[in-house]
């Protein structure tokens, strides 16, 4: 009797040991997709403020450096027309850039390490705006 009770016992720890960890893993999965839809969906309205105009005459249009490698540095650069707001465009670019900050620290990302080279320039090509390296 003590060993089919221990058995059982056993059996019922294991079975919770898998249950709260196969929550857990659940929970932090969903939570992680959710993180980067909050920043995919960040980036698509930075994409859609730069892309609200035509560039037509690059003496009107900028570039800023966008997210954050987990090594440092950004990730990208973004082109943008002084047309716009630029206020609430560096704003965004800024919380978008803090928010994966958080992101790589909260879910330990890695990235390379390569430092990305910062455009010279802005040129129009097809109305649309060209980096010059």
């Amino acid at each position: 009797m003590k060993t089919y009770l221990y058995q059982t016992s056993l059996i019922f720890a294991s079975i919770l040991v898998f249950s709260f960890s196969s929550c857990e893993k659940k929970y932090f999965s969903s939570s992680r997709e959710k993180d980067e839809l909050e920043l995919s969906n960040l980036r698509k309205e930075i994409d859609k403020m730069s892309n609200q105009v035509s560039c037509e005459n690059a003496a009107e249009w900028k570039f800023t450096a966008i997210g954050a490698k987990a090594c440092g540095g950004p990730t990208s650069y973004v082109a943008y027309s002084s047309k716009i707001d630029e206020n609430s465009f560096l704003k965004t670019v800024s919380d978008y850039t803090q928010k994966q900050k958080t992101f790589n620290a909260k879910w330990d990302v890695a990235s390379d390490c390569m430092f990305l080279t910062a455009p010279k320039g802005v040129e129009c090509v097809s109305g649309k705006p060209k980096f010059v390296y």
